[in-house]
């Protein structure tokens, strides 16, 4: 059985925010801690860890693991891979950490479907738009496709998902709607 780990992608600069978005406090906690709580009371995780920048790494209270030397400043693919490398043959269950909201029954949701196809990405749709970071991937030798991918310098998801089995699980479907999914990207976006 694959083991499956929970990957918060910390890594961007937040200049629309202004701040470090991960680190900033919402509702009494870092914003990153939201996303760790859903993931914890999921009950699918069997760690916990973050993703990010050097600048950042020593700034969060679980195992974080930063860009690869060759891939730095590479987003949210190069986040990924780098926790790729670190867990080989684990299932990575990526959120990013500007969406505090996202329901733990969700992450279950997801989970469970990506249990059943194992060679598949799993990611989240609402309204007819794909969330790439609100989702669960794996699949043999994930860390060498994303690796591939990189080394293309296609940085985007699409690109990625065009050489991966991938699959798009409806959130309103299943009665998440858009507020739970919201990403925060400046500070008028904060709920």
């Amino acid at each position: 059985m694959m083991k499956t780990v929970g990957v918060i992608l910390a890594g961007g600069n937040s200049t629309r925010f202004g701040e470090d978005k991960a680190l900033y406090e919402l509702r009494g906690k870092p914003m990153y801690e939201h996303i760790a709580e859903a993931m914890k009371e999921s009950g699918t995780v069997k760690e916990i860890m973050v993703s990010t920048n050097r600048r950042l790494a020593g700034s969060f209270s679980y195992e974080t693991v930063t860009d690869l030397p060759g891939f730095l400043d590479k987003g949210p693919l190069g986040g990924i891979y780098a926790a790729a490398k670190h867990r080989p043959g684990c299932r990575l269950m990526v959120v990013s950490c500007d969406t505090p909201y996202v329901p733990a029954g969700w992450l279950l949701k997801l989970h469970g479907v990506a249990q059943a196809y194992e060679e598949t990405l799993i990611l989240t749709e609402e309204a007819g738009q794909i969330h790439p970071l609100i989702g669960i991937y794996q699949g043999t030798d994930l860390a060498g496709a994303l690796r591939t991918q990189l080394e293309t310098d296609r940085l985007s998801m699409r690109a990625f998902f065009e050489n991966r089995q991938t699959a798009t699980l409806d959130a309103t479907a299943h009665g998440v709607h858009g507020d739970a999914l919201v990403n925060i990207n400046r500070r008028m976006d904060i709920l």
